[in-house]
């Protein structure tokens, strides 16, 4: 396993269970636009060990970030420790697991957690190379990841997803 300074892995299963990617991001700007709404902020960070760009809308009203500061980003379908699916109602329709205040979780690990859905994937070509964006959204709150779409393949539009975050 990688040091505590830059962890990242991509498509494990480990004992904290199944996740898709999980990185260390540094954050280059926070509101590079300017501020929009008085408890969002929107961040561009990079990824150094995998080169990936992310912009994220976090609510800093819960979960304040800095620029310069390092964070871990860990996108999971399940927060179950064992990577079993989270429970589901209606086909395809997640539903609120009440027993997770009460149970070990992948999120007890982390500080920040938010619930969404792949609503786009898109390879491009950048200086070269072939690189994915992934745009998730988190009830409004979005996301684009770009990078290696080797790194991103798992991530397929309307895949549930958690994203959970921690500081380095």
């Amino acid at each position: 396993m990688a040091s505590a300074e830059h962890h990242a892995t991509t498509g494990i299963n480990t004992g904290s269970g199944s996740t898709f990617l999980e990185d260390t991001f540094e954050i280059l700007e926070v509101d590079p636009d300017g501020k929009k709404f008085d408890k969002v902020s929107r961040i561009k960070a990079r990824s150094d060990l995998y080169e990936m760009d992310l912009i994220l809308d976090i609510n800093v009203d819960v979960y304040p970030v800095k620029s310069g500061e390092k964070v871990t980003v860990c996108l999971s379908p399940t927060l179950n420790k064992d990577g079993s699916p989270m429970p589901t109602g209606d086909p395809g329709q997640q539903i609120y697991d009440t027993s997770i205040g009460t149970r070990e979780s992948l999120a007890d690990k982390y500080d920040y957690v938010m619930f969404g859905k792949v609503f786009k994937y898109k390879d491009a070509l950048a200086s070269g190379h072939v690189k994915a964006d992934v745009f998730v959204s988190f009830g409004g709150l979005l996301m684009q990841l770009s990078g290696d779409p080797k790194r991103l393949e798992d991530l397929d539009v309307d895949n549930n997803i958690y994203l959970l975050m921690r500081k380095v």
